[in-house]
């Protein structure tokens, strides 16, 4: 078993530690589960593992499965695969898991990625039970005193502060592929539900209103697992021709607004969507005139860093780190000087449609099909 002990600040928490086997046994059937993780990114993996493995020897479970969004193949595709899944929210990418739900093997539910945690602590699931069990997975966990103990992400937070706060039970993964030294790159905060609610107090994408791990009361916890097993980011396409061209009509766009004086000359926030196309466009900036540019948005990719790279970038705010397998060593090895430009939060947050349009977010997305008549 992986030693994890310098990574766990609280002493009484190291009587937890345990197997990924033994972890699994915590997880019954028609369990509420919700998991770390946004993208391939900061998702637990050695305890689905271990489930997957133990329904495919024939346990008799099925878990209602709820994540940040879509998340890597140890997770929706192992569980898939085994048949260990009867529910899924609020969004997937899995093949294996498509099928299963195209087959109605799996039920269904896509929510706003906004939305998707209040929902959950409102008690808004099927069944009307909360979430019975959290899995997190985390760099460190840091000792808070009276009973508590800080719960640190790692490159992805997703909905887990609201999943960690409500469950039942949690299950924390200690993965030490993940540098201890992601500590501080976060701002965690769960907004009151109504009519308790207060306004969200970020008026520029560095603000930060949180903390930069979610508190836990040590006895919530079953079972500490060590993980050593990587994300499992995806390659961005390259930037052809006419992915070029676009980041040349977007930058001519962004000089013609400013020239008329619609946009300051730093912009406003920009939104970029996820994948090859809107990675490229984002690129386009890195050549241009613009500088001291920030970024409100979900997923960090790849253009991301070259903006960072090229000294164009002041704040990349989002809730997961997705780059590709390349750039993530990158990251890796150069953490000191990408960290403080760099800041992640809950979905909650980082998909809050009143915060994006208050602070004027510039949202560029892809799309298979657009219909500008609005019909």
């Amino acid at each position: 078993m992986n030693d994890i002990k310098d990574r766990i600040e609280c002493a009484a928490a190291l009587a937890k530690v345990t197997t990924a086997e033994a972890a699994a046994e915590y997880i019954k059937d028609d369990m509420n589960v919700g998991v770390s993780g946004f993208t391939p990114s900061g998702y637990p993996k050695a305890v689905p593992l271990a489930l997957a493995a133990k329904v495919k020897a024939g346990a008799k479970i099925k878990i209602n499965l709820y994540t940040g969004a879509s998340v890597g193949p140890e997770l929706d595709g192992e569980l898939a695969k085994a048949g260990a899944i009867n529910r899924r929210a609020p969004y997937q990418t899995n093949k294996d898991m498509r099928n299963a739900i195209n087959n109605d093997e799996i039920k269904y539910t896509e929510m706003h990625l906004s939305m998707s945690a209040q929902n959950i602590r409102y008690g808004f699931l099927p069944n009307r039970r909360g979430i019975d069990l959290a899995i997190m997975e985390v760099c460190k966990i840091k000792d808070l005193g009276n009973g508590q103990v800080g719960l640190v992400p790692t490159t992805a937070v997703g909905n887990s502060p609201s999943y960690v706060q409500t469950a039942k039970q949690v299950i924390v993964e200690v993965n030490t592929t993940q540098p201890v030294e992601l500590e501080g790159m976060h701002d965690l905060f769960v907004p009151l539900d109504p009519p308790n609610r207060k306004p969200i107090m970020i008026e520029h994408p560095w603000d930060r209103i949180g903390t930069d791990y979610v508190a836990c009361p040590l006895d919530k916890i079953v079972a500490i697992v060590p993980c050593d097993i990587t994300d499992k980011t995806r390659p961005l396409g390259a930037i052809d021709d006419d992915a070029k061209h676009m980041g040349q009509n977007l930058v001519a766009f962004f000089k013609k607004e400013v020239a008329e004086g619609r946009l300051p000359k730093n912009l406003l926030p920009l939104q970029s969507g996820v994948g090859s196309v809107a990675n490229a466009v984002i690129n386009g900036l890195v050549n241009s005139e613009f500088e001291h540019l920030t970024v409100y948005t979900e997923v960090i990719q790849d253009g991301m860093f070259d903006l960072i790279d090229a000294g164009k970038l002041d704040i990349a705010s989002g809730t997961s780190l997705s780059p590709s397998p390349e750039c993530l060593k990158k990251f890796y090895a150069n953490l000191d000087k990408y960290k403080p430009h760099l800041l992640l939060r809950p979905q909650e947050i980082s998909n809050n449609p009143e915060v994006s349009r208050r602070i004027g977010v510039i949202a560029m997305n892809t799309a298979i099909e657009v219909d500008i008549y609005g019909n």
